[in-house]
């Protein structure tokens, strides 16, 4: 994912929160909101509370890039997209953690 498609600073990010909508799941949160730019720009943001090791978050972040990259590419335009963990009680699981992100997506796109 190119600089232009990534939200980097933090103000970027509290826009998101503040202004975006709220989709949730259980291990999920994905923020939207429109921006005035042709492309999407996506932020994701895993806490280390959820996911201890760093092998692991990093593991999900991409695997989460490439999901929202395939799933959303081809229909989101011009809106930030932030995705953050939940503290649920449910195992994290990585293959589990994707295909609840790609339901969030499918809700995004109705």
């Amino acid at each position: 994912m190119t600089k232009e498609k990534s939200l980097r600073k933090p103000a970027d990010f509290k826009k998101v929160f503040k202004e975006g909508k709220r989709l949730l799941s259980p291990r999920f949160v994905l923020y939207v909101r429109d921006n005035a730019l042709p492309q999407a720009r996506v932020g994701i943001s895993i806490a280390k509370i959820h996911f201890k090791l760093a092998t692991r978050r990093n593991q999900l972040r991409r695997a989460a890039k490439e999901t929202i990259r395939q799933e959303a590419g081809r229909f989101i335009k011009g809106c930030d997209l932030v995705v953050t963990s939940r503290a649920s009680t449910l195992k994290p699981d990585i293959n589990e953690s994707i295909v609840e992100l790609k339901e969030l997506i499918r809700k995004l796109k109705k």
